[in-house]
């Protein structure tokens, strides 16, 4: 696909209200501008504070995200990396992302969390986006950007999403896939020699 000539339309759409909040609507919110953030993490109290590294993101009320609600933004926005592969726009660095797939992403993040809406031009999703996709690239993507294969004991699966460093769970989606082919193979090899023990059972016992 050719990202010059691709039709956003193609991606799943969000609905979002036109009207964007703006420092008038919002007086609660500090760092509408990245300056913003980066003067105070230089200041005394930035350099005390608790906000987190996600910090720079403020709910309507100016309060940074929990940590729950953190590894959750961090979730969907690798589902919407993941939905860039498949529409085979996922770019090299995240600064070369065509304008279709940065609206699409925009959309997702912004109506699934409207604290990404207080910023302008959407800054604090792209600081977000720019600072975590390159090490999420390296892992699961190949130079041509689509999945690594992986090989698990000479069986090959496609990387998925859901092995993550930022996630508690330990088993990807992929190794448990993988167990159960393996469970299964396990099963079909066996299967026929169960039988076939137990057909000689049966004619022992019809012969006595």
């Amino acid at each position: 696909i050719d990202p010059c000539q691709f039709d956003g339309t193609a991606f799943p759409q969000a609905s979002m209200s036109s009207k964007r909040p703006t420092p008038e609507s919002s007086p609660s919110i500090r760092f509408w501008d990245r300056e913003d953030w980066e003067k105070y993490l230089e200041s005394p109290e930035g350099q005390t504070s608790k906000r987190g590294t996600l910090g720079y993101l403020e709910d309507e009320n100016g309060n940074p995200p929990s940590s729950k609600t953190g590894k959750a933004i961090r979730r969907v926005l690798r589902g919407g990396w993941a939905e860039l592969v498949k529409q085979q726009l996922a770019p090299m660095s995240w600064g070369r992302l065509p304008a279709s797939g940065r609206k699409f992403i925009h959309d997702l993040m912004e109506n699934a969390y409207p604290m990404f809406r207080f910023a302008t031009n959407g800054w604090k999703l792209d600081y977000l986006a720019s600072t975590t996709y390159p090490a999420w690239r390296k892992v699961h993507l190949d130079e041509n950007g689509r999945w690594k294969v992986r090989k698990v004991k000479g069986l090959k699966t496609e990387d998925d999403d859901d092995d993550d460093d930022d996630d508690d769970d330990n088993d990807s989606a992929g190794e448990v896939s993988m167990k159960r082919k393996a469970m299964q193979h396990t099963f079909k090899t066996e299967g026929p020699d169960k039988k076939f023990k137990g057909m000689l059972l049966i004619h022992s016992y019809q012969m006595s």
